[in-house]
């Protein structure tokens, strides 16, 4: 693990490539200020040596970079720390997709399945997930599950929320545990 160097304004934005996915990125600006990654930093969402990027309202969602992994500030409004459990991980390994493409829902239902496999059903593994959920895009490349049943395993998760994709920031792919093996480009299909 890299050792930890800290971050400063005026930060060089070179490493990042931008994909231009978002239909809208005007809408889509960057609201996760300075005040907000101080807050981040103390609520132990990452360990000490994670290194987190200063707020930059130049740089998108939607960037690839060799250096940098861009997480959605909504998952850990839900109390997950990082790393996520296991079985969220699989999520993400197995659809290819980035953290701050996925919208609000689909962490709301990964928890709850988190929750029902460590209480209820252990043998429960995210290759189940097709049983009951499909993976599907609304625009601008953000992805939903959407429930393949009139009465949806999880109740009440398809609500959004307002400015979720405005929330975002970015931490260095070697100061965290799997960093290097984290989707960094958006998908534009999404795959269970």
């Amino acid at each position: 693990m890299a050792t930890r160097t800290r971050s400063h304004s005026g930060e060089s934005t070179s490493s990042f490539v931008n994909q231009n996915l978002l239909k809208h990125p005007e809408k889509e600006v960057c609201s996760f200020n300075n005040a907000d990654i101080a807050a981040l930093r103390t609520s132990s969402a990452f360990s000490d040596r994670a290194v987190i990027r200063p707020f930059d309202q130049s740089i998108r969602s939607d960037v690839s970079s060799e250096e940098w992994i861009c997480f959605s500030s909504y998952s850990f409004s839900l109390g997950l720390r990082y790393p996520f459990p296991e079985f969220i991980m699989q999520f993400f390994r197995i659809t290819g997709l980035c953290f701050a493409q996925t919208m609000p829902m689909v962490w709301r239902v990964l928890i709850m399945l988190n929750q029902i496999k460590t209480l209820h059903v252990p043998d429960l593994c995210i290759e189940d997930l097709p049983i009951a959920y499909r993976l599907r895009s609304h625009g601008n490349s953000h992805f939903l599950l959407f429930s393949t049943s009139s009465n949806p395993l999880i109740l009440k998760a398809s609500k959004n929320e307002d400015g979720w994709q405005r929330k975002f920031f970015f931490v260095r792919w070697d100061s965290i545990p799997e960093g290097n093996s984290l989707p960094v480009k958006w998908l534009t299909f999404g795959r269970v």
